[in-house]
């Protein structure tokens, strides 16, 4: 998968910065997501990123990686490397591991990286290798665990995300109303699991809502086609009322919830 330019721009500033305030401290470096499905699109996608690095983190380390994390997103203002840091030893035994994690340019804490996960199987089949060798760490991946983590997340999450957005006066339900981006996020963001828990495997969100319209019945095809619309930004709608929009958004991803839960 060839890696777009302005992502190599930005991946260019940043090896260019942590070689030279932090040298020896990068084993491995992955590109994931988006960028290794063939959907990037630099006015809604992440740069998602896995590293693996020699050791444990310092104070000190996570101090200068911060600063790396600042002064990439100060001259990148709408590209944000998003992804986490993991030490190579804490990858060789059966436990999850833990990883420092960015977001959005800034440090969101340590969160788990956990290896019967989406995103390890993405990293493990599609990940772009830019540093490292991509079998070192023997990572596999459980899909009956994997299938079980997402169908509770689909469960927790999403079931409560819908929920919030059915919440008369909450702002999820005015995002609902007037934000183009709430729709897409979860109309495609439960289409994903679909597609995944059917065919063991992972797509972009367009690919997930192009497999929506040749599986799905021809009543949701305006509700996928406006939220595949809206992830390319396509401005013009399918719709008249954005209250009609979003009953079918919702009622869609009901739809789907339940398809999930009765196929697994």
């Amino acid at each position: 998968m060839q890696v777009p330019a302005m992502v190599n721009e930005v991946l260019d500033t940043y090896f260019s910065l942590i070689d030279s305030r932090c040298p020896n401290l990068l084993e491995s470096y992955y590109i994931y997501g988006s960028v290794s499905m063939g959907a990037f699109d630099s006015g809604s996608s992440d740069i998602d990123f896995f590293a693996v690095v020699k050791r444990s983190l310092t104070e000190k380390d996570v101090d200068v990686l911060k600063l790396i994390h600042s002064e990439v997103q100060g001259k990148f203002l709408r590209l944000f490397l998003d992804g986490m840091y993991v030490a190579a030893g804490d990858l060789s035994g059966n436990a999850d591991a833990v990883g420092l994690y960015f977001n959005e340019g800034k440090l969101q804490g340590y969160k788990p990286f956990i290896k019967d996960h989406i995103d390890a199987f993405q990293i493990i089949k599609y990940g772009i290798v830019m540093k490292g060798d991509p079998g070192k760490y023997g990572l596999t991946v459980d899909w009956d665990l994997l299938l079980e983590n997402m169908l509770t997340n689909l469960n927790t999450y999403w079931v409560g995300w819908k929920k919030r957005c059915e919440k008369v006066g909450s702002l999820d339900y005015l995002g609902m109303l007037f934000s183009l981006e709430s729709i897409e996020w979860g109309v495609l963001g439960v289409t994903r699991i679909y597609y995944t828990l059917r065919e063991k495997d992972i797509t972009s969100k367009v690919g997930a809502g192009e497999y929506a319209l040749h599986t799905l019945p021809s009543k949701w095809h305006r509700i996928i086609n406006e939220s595949m619309g809206l992830r390319k930004n396509i401005k013009k709608s399918y719709y008249h009322s954005v209250f009609e929009r979003r009953r079918d958004a919702l009622n869609y991803m009901e739809f789907i919830i339940q398809e999930c839960n009765d196929f697994y």
